[in-house]
C-alpha cells in the first residue's frame, strides 16, 4: 500500500491537467473539511496507547474508503478515459476495505472491537466545481498517502510491543 499510495498521488496530480501536473507542483498544505489529518506531534504520537492507536487509523481509513469513492466519482466525470486512474481508485479503495478488516480483527483480538463511524461525507460534497473536485481529489490522494507513512510507523511500533 506504502509504494501504491505515491504511484496513486503522481497519477492523479498526472490526469489533473495545470497546476496540478506542473513540475514542482507542491500543495501539501491544502486541506479539505473531513479528510482525515496524519499529522501528530511526536511525543502525543509516541505516547497513545496501542487501541488509541489502532483506533485512530481504524477512523481515518474509515473517513479515505468514503472520499476515495467521492474522488472516484468526481473523477469518472472529469476524466472518463482515464482508466488506469479509475482503476488505481478503485484498488485503492478495495485495499483499504482489507486493511480495516484488518484492523477490525487486531482490535476484537485485542479485546475492543472499532465502533462504527458515522458517515462524514453529506450529500451537498457532491456539489463542487471542476477545480473544487481537482483540489479535495488531491487533498485525499495527498493525506493517504501521509496516513499510509502513519499507520508503517504505529505498525512497527505495535510489532516491537507484540512481537510475532
Amino acid at each position: 500500500m506504502k509504494a501504491n499510495s505515491t504511484v496513486l498521488l503522481n497519477t492523479y496530480l498526472r490526469h489533473q491537467g495545470s497546476p496540478f501536473s506542473d513540475s514542482g507542483f507542491d500543495a501539501h498544505r491544502l486541506h479539505y473539511e473531513g479528510v482525515p489529518t496524519a499529522a501528530i506531534p511526536f511525543l502525543e504520537w509516541r505516547t497513545l496507547s496501542n487501541l488509541k492507536r489502532l483506533e485512530k487509523n481504524y477512523e481515518a481509513y474509515t473517513a479515505f474508503s468514503e472520499f476515495l469513492q467521492l474522488v472516484w466519482d468526481d473523477q469518472f466525470e472529469l476524466n472518463p478515459t482515464e482508466v488506469e486512474l479509475l482503476e488505481m481508485l478503485r484498488v485503492t479503495r478495495l485495499r483499504i476495505q482489507g486493511l480495516l478488516s484488518n484492523l477490525t480483527s487486531i482490535m476484537s483480538a485485542l479485546g475492543a472491537p472499532p465502533t462504527a463511524i458515522a458517515d462524514s461525507l453529506m450529500l451537498e460534497a457532491i456539489e463542487a466545481d471542476t477545480f473544487e473536485k481537482k483540489v479535495r481529489g488531491y487533498v485525499v490522494c495527498h493525506t493517504y498517502k501521509e496516513w499510509i507513512d502513519r499507520t508503517v510507523r504505529d505498525f512497527s511500533l505495535l510489532m516491537e510491543k507484540f512481537p510475532a
